[in-house]
């Protein structure tokens, strides 16, 4: 057995995000977003193969060499 398999798995809100909540409010704020994780697995569920964006992102947009 090595070292890092007798540690204790990371607690990822404490550990990894830096926050320390206790149980009860842990509970509070997951019951809290569960709407809004619905919402966000409904979008990733979209097929958006044929949609194309409103705005297309061009870092080089304004840099053809003339001065303004």
């Amino acid at each position: 057995m090595t070292d890092s398999s007798k540690k204790p798995p990371l607690d990822p809100y404490k550990d990894i995000l830096g926050v320390d909540f206790t149980p009860e409010r842990l509970d509070e704020n997951l019951h809290a977003f569960v709407d809004i994780l619905k919402e966000i697995q409904k979008l990733r569920e979209l097929d958006l193969t044929d949609v194309h964006p409103a705005v297309i992102f061009d870092p080089t947009d304004g840099y053809d060499g003339t001065k303004s």
